[in-house]
């Protein structure tokens, strides 16, 4: 019985993963039920409440279960707050989403990885998610290129935002699981190539990131200086000589995210201001809008937008709504990939390692975590890892003792 639930709910769960890459932003804002009732949020929202039968209490991670409480318990004390005020409710829960997405995951995650089929091929499953990014993303392209004139490369034209997740999920793949050197660097050549149709700065600088990373890795002690270095070099040409890491958008974040840490450390960094809140000041929304012209297309913030325009970057947002324990608590489950060398060179963990790496970056950047259209493979990379460290650890551990 329990086997076959399992299967049920990693089907549906496949299906949902496979609608966010084919219809995208138009699948997560269809709505079941009107008007709150989306259809993605639902999926997940069932499968966690059947999962919780079934979920395995040997992979219960205790920091990450404490992050949750304390998210729950922030955004009980919001609502008695707001007075449980209908539409303020509604706000609340949607800024609360950037954790709620998570408990989704982690319930979800965790049946899965109580059966054994499924646990040993997971990383698999993760690999032709990946490869079906990029595969739709490269039909896209030529779909473009074909019947419009309009510039291929260099815009805002991927077909899904979850596909750009697939771009750091496939360059970490290239990299840890191609045996052949060239090859390896050839193909990762040429996905950095494909990426250029995202259209995003922090693609190519995440990509970037995963590729060094990965060098600095494998290489050995004498040779990893000359690398950091050589990285450290590379970034401060990007940011005196590309004009869009100084441009009106590099300022727009600039600015947010100094409101932003002023209000952490109002709140000594420790407390979080719970959900329901604006995410900026007045004086801060006037400056913002003040970057921009009054056009359609311009990123100005009115009315309830001060609600649901987040800071670009998916961890401050998370330290602002609980504080600075959030991240301390989220990074504790993988701490030992900063000290076990011969846990990072495991392939299926070098893996996993090298695509969080690209998600965490893009998603200081960006709003991720806090959207349906793209957290959840944020969360499906982080819970594989932490599961599979936790198995090598195990296994690690009983050879030794052996």
């Amino acid at each position: 019985m329990k086997n076959k639930t399992g299967i049920i709910i990693t089907i549906i769960f496949l299906l949902d993963i496979s609608c966010l890459i084919i219809f995208g932003k138009s699948y997560t804002k269809l709505t079941l039920f009107p008007p709150f009732f989306y259809i993605h949020d639902l999926a997940l929202l069932l499968l966690s409440i059947f999962g919780i039968w079934y979920a395995k209490k040997e992979n219960r991670v205790k920091s990450v279960e404490v992050l949750f409480f304390l998210a729950i318990l922030y955004l009980i004390i919001s609502f008695f707050r707001i007075d449980f005020n209908f539409h303020k409710s509604i706000l609340t829960i949607r800024q609360f989403m950037l954790f709620g997405y998570g408990i989704y995951l982690y319930i979800i995650m965790n049946v899965l990885f109580s059966i054994e089929v499924i646990e040993k091929n997971i990383i698999k499953w993760i690999i032709y998610f990946s490869m079906t990014s990029i595969v739709v993303q490269m039909i896209y392209i030529f779909y473009l290129f074909t019947f419009y004139s309009s510039t291929v490369f260099f815009d805002r034209n991927y077909f899904s935002p979850i596909i750009v997740m697939g771009f750091f999920v496939t360059a970490s793949y290239i990299l840890s699981q191609t045996s052949n050197i060239r090859i390896k660097h050839l193909f990762f050549l040429m996905l950095f190539l494909v990426s250029f149709s995202i259209g995003h700065d922090s693609v190519y600088l995440s990509l970037g990131l995963i590729y060094f990373t990965y060098l600095f890795i494998i290489s050995k002690k004498k040779h990893r200086i000359r690398l950091a270095l050589t990285l450290f070099v590379i970034i401060i040409i990007i940011f005196i000589f590309l004009p869009s890491f100084t441009d009106v958008n590099a300022q727009w974040r600039f600015v947010f995210w100094k409101d932003s840490l002023i209000k952490i450390a109002n709140n000594y960094f420790i407390f979080g201001e719970g959900f329901g809140i604006p995410y900026a000041s007045t004086e801060t929304v006037e400056k913002l809008n003040g970057l921009f012209p009054d056009t359609k297309y311009s990123p100005l913030i009115r009315g309830e937008d001060i609600y649901l325009t987040a800071p670009h970057n998916s961890f401050l947002s998370m330290v602002i709504h609980i504080g600075i324990p959030s991240l301390i608590l989220l990074i504790y489950p993988i701490k030992s990939l900063f000290h076990n060398k011969t846990l990072i060179m495991d392939k299926e963990i070098l893996f996993l390692s090298l695509s969080l790496l690209g998600i965490v970056v893009f998603s200081c950047f960006n709003v991720i975590l806090e959207l349906p259209h793209s957290s959840s493979i944020f969360w499906i990379i982080f819970f594989s890892l932490i599961f599979k460290l936790s198995e090598k650890s195990e296994s690690s551990s009983s050879k030794r003792k052996f």
